[in-house]
């Protein structure tokens, strides 16, 4: 999981297995975590960060990266959230993002692929599939 976006370019190569079971308890905790996740838009991807943070009232926000600036505003993903598939990527495209699984998902009316860091996609599709069901732990 990416915690400083000055280090996203880490999070196209991977991580430490370990720290993705960490990352995974820390988000059933209710601690707020980042992960490196690219949105399909039309046929490319647009870069930018997951927030995850189950605890909050908006549980989960993309943020699209802009180069030389701040990050552009969060857009919320309203539940229910249906996760629909998890793929390798398919297409050259897709193949050019690095070591990354396609995520699918139903938000709303709306269906979302995002491609996320292979090590990640644990806890991207656990944030999908708990965020509307979380409760903080007892």
């Amino acid at each position: 999981m990416v915690r400083d976006p000055r280090l996203l370019w880490q999070g196209l190569r991977g991580g430490d297995p370990a720290a993705a079971e960490q990352d995974l308890r820390d988000l059933r905790q209710g601690l707020p975590l980042h992960a490196v996740a690219s949105v399909r838009r039309g046929r490319g991807f647009r870069q930018g960060v997951l927030v995850m943070h189950l605890a909050a009232p908006e549980r989960l926000t993309w943020r699209a990266w802009r180069p030389f600036r701040s990050y552009a505003d969060p857009v919320p993903i309203s539940g229910p959230v249906e996760l629909l598939g998890v793929r390798e990527p398919s297409s050259f495209r897709e193949r050019q993002l690095g070591d990354v699984r396609i995520v699918t998902f139903r938000s709303g009316p709306q269906t979302f692929e995002m491609a996320v860091v292979t090590l990640d996609a644990a806890v991207v599709t656990a944030a999908l599939t708990e965020a509307g069901t979380w409760t903080p732990p007892s």
